[in-house]
């Protein structure tokens, strides 16, 4: 009796529970028709908004995070990507600085960032505790895509440490007991002064010749060689590193390996041409004539593999380092000449100033040499000031913390990225007074003869992963532009008016497309 009771009220108990389990569903059934089912789908959008904001507010008193936007966890970023791509990023981490101060916290998915706005930020982080912030973040498009290992840019640790002496002993090096690298880019001027000659008196989109100017002072380090503006190779070459250096990837990095798209077909195309230029130096090497980058990478492996000791370099890797050095030494230089003659164009009495100062110390009788930098001082400042006004990485490529750091009685949690928001700072009123203006005597002493530099300007970032290129390419700017300078005088077509605005953003900074007229002087 007590077996048969017991399994008669469990029945009743389960018929009880189907009956409250079939009412209950009904009444949520017929709410549903009443309310509406879109009004049930925005309440739970607004329930898990509501959660999110909780999550971020807990988190952050947990962590006691730097302040910041709202975490967006996975998959819920993608949405909030794909509305970022139509809007400036630059102008969207502005607002936030405005929001929420000098360092911003942005919890994208799975990345972190800490964008910094004061330059004492920017030296605490990345110059006095530059131990626990020199490393970076792999990119995994460049991983996945083309298998992209070792260099200089997106490396850390031992294999960066490597590759990076080993990409500045190739700049610092070249030439010896050859030629130096000052003649080669005083040839590649005299070769760009002669492409813009053919074109005097009509108007000129000088973008085209300044890349392959450029390009070909890298090509002459990794290559031991130069090409001829008309190389169908190099110039599809050129034209495929800026617009993969320009292009803004956003949420599009994170697709499947398998999708290709513009960017990655670039990509593909400048690495094949890459090792195809390296499996013919492996051809020709002669360890005992070590011309260029190529060869002192080969000459690097040769060596430890007869040794047996352990090195980061390889042949797989060698392309990376190459590409890395066409990709910080080609569009930066490129790009500041571009801005650089948008400012002298649209400032003409600073134009003319600066060609008076290459008349008084330089004349006609000879091209301008590096040296004569230290007696042109207003000159210098115009290129300081271009480099001000608009730094062609506005945020560098972001140090990686590898520990926990505090930071102002904040957590920056490791493997942050830290971001120093170089365009920011260099247009701060609080440090500069009038940013928006275009003014080269800012850099100048009060009697105008020696460079005043400001300890908030670094257009080539700061700390250990500041820019190996930055010798050369302040040669490169200077010697181009009075090169030219010394024989044209530049202004715009009838009509036209400066335009200082961004073209393409994000990694690099370029002015919009323009046309220039150059004249003989």
């Amino acid at each position: 009796m007590t077996f048969q009771a017991t399994a008669w009220r469990r029945f009743n108990r389960h018929r009880l529970d189907l009956e409250v389990s079939h009412t209950m569903a009904s009444f949520v059934v017929d709410v549903a028709s009443d309310v509406g089912y879109s009004s049930i789908l925005l309440g739970i959008v607004v329930s898990l908004l509501l959660m999110l904001i909780m999550r971020k507010r807990t988190g952050s008193k947990r962590l006691n995070l730097p302040p910041g936007p709202i975490n967006i966890p996975w998959p819920l970023n993608y949405l909030t990507g794909l509305v970022r791509l139509f809007k400036n990023p630059l102008e969207i981490i502005r607002e936030l600085h405005n929001q929420y101060g000098d360092i911003v916290y942005i919890c994208d998915g799975d990345y972190r960032y800490a964008f910094l706005a004061s330059y004492e930020l920017v030296k605490d982080l990345l110059i006095k505790r530059a131990d626990v912030t020199s490393g970076r973040e792999e990119l995994w498009e460049l991983k996945a895509v083309a298998k992209c290992k070792g260099g200089i840019i997106f490396s850390s640790g031992q294999e960066w440490v490597d590759h990076r002496r080993l990409g500045l002993a190739s700049i610092r090096n070249f030439g010896k007991g050859k030629k130096s690298l000052q003649h080669c880019i005083d040839v590649e001027a005299r070769i760009l002064v002669d492409a813009i000659a053919e074109s005097i008196g009509i108007p000129f989109n000088p973008e085209v010749v300044l890349s392959k100017a450029v390009s070909n002072i890298i090509c002459s380090i990794t290559f031991g060689h130069r090409f001829e503006y008309s190389d169908p190779k190099f110039t599809e070459m050129t034209h495929r590193i800026k617009s993969y250096a320009s292009q803004d990837p956003g949420i599009l990095t994170n697709l499947p390996a398998f999708f290709m798209n513009k960017r990655r077909r670039n990509l593909l195309e400048v690495k094949k041409f890459l090792v195809e230029e390296i499996q013919e130096h492996e051809k020709n090497f002669d360890p005992n004539d070590i011309r260029d980058a190529i060869d002192r990478y080969l000459l690097e492996v040769q060596r430890a593999q007869k040794s047996g000791e352990k090195t980061e370099f390889g042949m797989e890797k060698a392309w990376t380092l190459i590409f890395d050095l066409f990709l910080g030494g080609t569009e930066t230089s490129s790009a500041s000449l571009l801005w650089a003659f948008v400012f002298l164009v649209g400032n003409p009495e600073i134009q003319e100033k600066v060609c008076s100062e290459i008349d008084d110390v330089v004349g006609h009788s000879r091209t301008p040499e590096y040296e004569d930098r230290t007696s042109m001082p207003y000159t210098e400042a115009t290129i300081m000031e271009a480099l001000r006004f608009r730094p062609i990485a506005p945020s560098g490529v972001p140090h990686r913390c590898t520990a926990d750091m505090e930071v102002r009685g904040y957590v920056i949690p490791k493997d942050t990225n830290i971001g120093a928001n170089i365009l920011y700072i260099h247009n701060d009123p609080k440090l500069w007074g009038d940013p928006e203006v275009f003014r080269p005597e800012r850099f100048l002493s009060e009697d105008g003869k020696e460079i005043v530099k400001p300890e908030a300007y670094f257009p080539f970032g700061v700390g250990r992963r500041v820019c190996i290129g930055e010798q050369l390419s302040k040669m490169e700017i200077f010697l181009f532009l009075t090169n030219i300078l010394q024989r044209f005088k530049v202004s715009f077509p009838p009509g036209a008016v400066p335009d200082y605005s961004i073209g393409h953003r994000f990694t690099t900074l370029a002015p919009k497309p323009y046309e220039i007229i150059f004249e003989e002087r």
